[in-house]
């Protein structure tokens, strides 16, 4: 027998091709882009979490580097961006079988960059994390359940 457990279906039967409830009656986009729990297919981590993510994201840091005193708008960006970008994912990391945890390895290179003091030209651990994020959105998910839940599509 595997040690691996697989959520039980709901209650609640899902028609096929149809979108599921939201979690615990939230709107899809507060479940979607606040809530870590569950999978993300690859079709609604492109079309809801890479791109419209990474759009606004270099959109407000755009205008933000354009203004003066730039720095008190970070922590905004911050919470209005880097969390759903986790949570995002950590939903897709479930969808391929993995821990979201993971997504703290997005964060380990600019980490040890700064605690190292490498010199690295700007830009380049940025673009490491945003390359590792779309290898990660062309990966294919666990088709079926898994541990993390029900297959998404």
């Amino acid at each position: 027998m595997s040690n691996i457990s697989v959520p039980e279906k709901s209650a609640v039967q899902e028609e096929p091709g149809r979108a599921p409830a939201p979690r615990g009656g939230l709107p899809f986009w507060a479940a979607f882009y606040l809530w870590p729990a569950g999978r993300t297919s690859m079709l609604f981590y492109w079309l809801f979490g890479f791109l419209p993510l990474t759009l606004t994201g270099f959109t407000f840091g755009f205008l933000v580097a354009h203004t003066p005193d730039a720095a008190r708008y970070l922590l905004p960006e911050v919470i209005l961006f880097i969390w759903p970008q986790w949570v995002v994912l950590a939903r897709r990391f479930h969808d391929i079988n993995m821990t979201g945890w993971w997504v703290a390895s997005f964060w380990a290179l600019p980490a040890a960059r700064l605690l190292l003091h490498a010199p690295v030209p700007p830009g380049t651990v940025a673009m490491v994390g945003w390359l590792g994020a779309i290898v990660i959105g062309l990966v294919p998910g666990t088709r079926g359940a898994n541990r993390y839940g029900s297959d998404p599509m």
